[in-house]
């Protein structure tokens, strides 16, 4: 399954990782749609991407405007061939201190959008007679010493990973080929906005849990590399991928 010429939405793909997937496909020659939900971000990465990109501003916690989204795309490039479930959204806190509405929106993004896009996408993707499923977890589900106060980040991504493994049985004799691709720490703006107290609080309860980390990613590679996995055969999948970094590197920043 060459990416030329296929149809891929990219959620949360006008920013960091999702736009540098977005990238990757956009120079393999696919017809990209992004949807998100801000209509600035959406309208720079249309400026970078080229005007042949379609941009969708919704909210991806509201199950009828991914469902009108996906239509929406349908129409426009006569049929899908693939999504990439990226958007996501953390708030770090303790458990006891948790903010109900953070803890509903990060349920919603995280966990209930991907599997309401993956249900409205499958006849789109039968139709074509196949396609491609990406859900990007999180490396917080597997490694020891992630950022501390992640519960429900970790959560949400925890059971995506598990909805992912049950929907790859369910539509194999579909010839949807589906991934969870798990991205470690990687260079993004996603803790732009969080509350400093919890952040600073966090941080050294993560400080205490070792010195020693492994760094970070650079975004455009994690980009590319989901990017990539629409370069592979029709009949063969990455079912689950880890990308870590490599190296050991002392916690305390410069100046720190």
């Amino acid at each position: 399954m060459s990416a030329k010429d296929k149809v891929v939405i990219v959620t949360g793909g006008a920013r960091n990782m999702g736009f540098h997937c977005a990238a990757g496909l956009v120079r393999r020659g696919a017809k990209v749609a992004i949807i998100a939900r801000g209509e600035e971000a959406l309208a720079e990465a249309k400026r970078k991407l080229g005007s042949d990109v379609l941009t969708i501003a919704a909210q991806l916690s509201e199950r009828t405007q991914i469902e009108d989204a996906i239509a929406q795309v349908a129409d426009h490039f006569g049929g899908i061939d693939g999504i990439v479930n990226n958007a996501g959204v953390a708030y770090p806190n303790r458990v006891e201190s948790l903010d109900p509405d953070q803890v509903l929106e990060q349920t919603a993004i995280n966990l209930l959008a991907p599997i309401f896009a993956c249900r409205a996408i499958i006849p789109h993707l039968r139709a074509r007679g196949g396609g491609r499923i990406v859900n990007v977890s999180s490396a917080t589900v597997h490694v020891e010493g992630a950022f501390s106060f992640l519960s429900i980040y970790g959560a949400t991504k925890a059971g995506l990973e598990r909805f992912t493994d049950e929907l790859r049985y369910e539509v194999q004799r579909d010839n949807i080929a589906v991934t969870s691709f798990i991205p470690g720490d990687t260079s993004t703006g996603f803790g732009t906005g969080w509350d400093p107290d919890v952040v600073q609080e966090a941080y050294a309860d993560w400080m205490e849990r070792g010195p020693y980390w492994n760094g970070m990613m650079p975004v455009e590679a994690v980009g590319e590399e989901i990017a990539h996995i629409f370069d592979l055969p029709s009949n063969v999948t990455y079912e689950f991928m880890m990308l870590r970094p490599v190296g050991r590197s002392g916690k305390v920043l410069e100046g720190g």
